[in-house]
């Protein structure tokens, strides 16, 4: 299992995310805003919110940072987190 893989079962079996609503709107927007300027201006983008959304999104980007993955994989990852929840393995 490679070091994505980790990454996707680790959102996966999180509660909060697995439970969280995104749009694909606002994902998309995360992921652009991470594409561009990376994860620190991503946090603080996502740290101006209140909803949940931006609550769960916290957690993925703690994820992506633990694991140290590339911000083009981070990207990758906002923009398709839920397909990423909902996909069967």
């Amino acid at each position: 299992m490679d070091i994505v893989d980790e990454v996707i079962e680790k959102i996966r079996s999180d509660p909060q995310i697995r439970n969280a609503r995104f749009s694909n709107k606002f994902l998309n927007t995360v992921g652009e805003m991470c594409s561009r300027y990376g994860y620190g201006a991503t946090r603080l983008f996502l740290l101006g919110r209140d909803e949940n959304e931006a609550i769960a999104l916290l957690k993925v980007l703690d994820i992506l940072e633990e694991k140290n993955l590339s911000v083009e994989i981070g990207t990758l990852i906002f923009k398709k987190l839920n397909a990423i929840k909902f996909a069967r393995r």
